[in-house]
């Protein structure tokens, strides 16, 4: 008996094990058949990818080849340009230093023929000041004493103190 015991466990044991394989196999065909039909899609999708992507790559790569040229004269005409500005930057900086300096010359001579003129004007007018206010003060003078003698024939005594500051003051032009 036990030794039907043992040869039915493992009949039991094998029949179980056989099925574990058989469901096994069921699951891995399932698993197969899903990956599959999910490769089918992504193939169809990456087909239609492919049919609609490809004549925007063409083109585009159609486009870029004809505009490439185009781009870069634009680009080399641009370095052109801008050395050429460069250039010319420099040139109007060095007139405009040139001018800046001839303009500082000029400016200094004229404040020079300026500061002369005025400097000969001022000791002309100081030339003509003293030589008119000398004999102005010089003939007022006369003229007080005349009238101090005049008034002291006259009346006999001196002019008042007053009179005579206010002739005093006469005197100074």
């Amino acid at each position: 008996m036990a030794n039907m015991n043992h040869d039915t466990l493992m009949v039991i044991f094998v029949a179980l094990t056989g099925f574990a394989l058989l469901a096994q196999a069921i699951i891995l065909f399932a698993f197969f058949l899903t990956i599959r039909k999910s490769a089918k899609t992504m193939q169809a999708s990456i087909d239609d990818l492919k049919s609609t992507a490809m004549p925007i790559l063409e083109r585009s790569r159609t486009v870029i080849d004809h505009v490439a040229p185009k781009i870069e004269s634009i680009a080399a005409d641009l370095a052109e340009l801008v050395k050429g500005l460069r250039e010319q930057g420099v040139e109007i900086q060095a007139s405009t230093n040139e001018i800046l300096e001839r303009v500082q010359r000029q400016t200094s001579r004229l404040d020079e023929m300026f500061t002369t003129v005025v400097d000969g004007v001022e000791r002309a007018g100081t030339a003509v000041t003293e030589t008119v206010s000398r004999p102005m003060r010089q003939l007022s003078a006369y003229a007080a004493s005349a009238k101090a003698f005049l008034t002291v024939l006259a009346t006999g005594r001196r002019p008042p103190s007053e009179a005579r500051t206010v002739a005093d003051q006469d005197m100074f032009v």
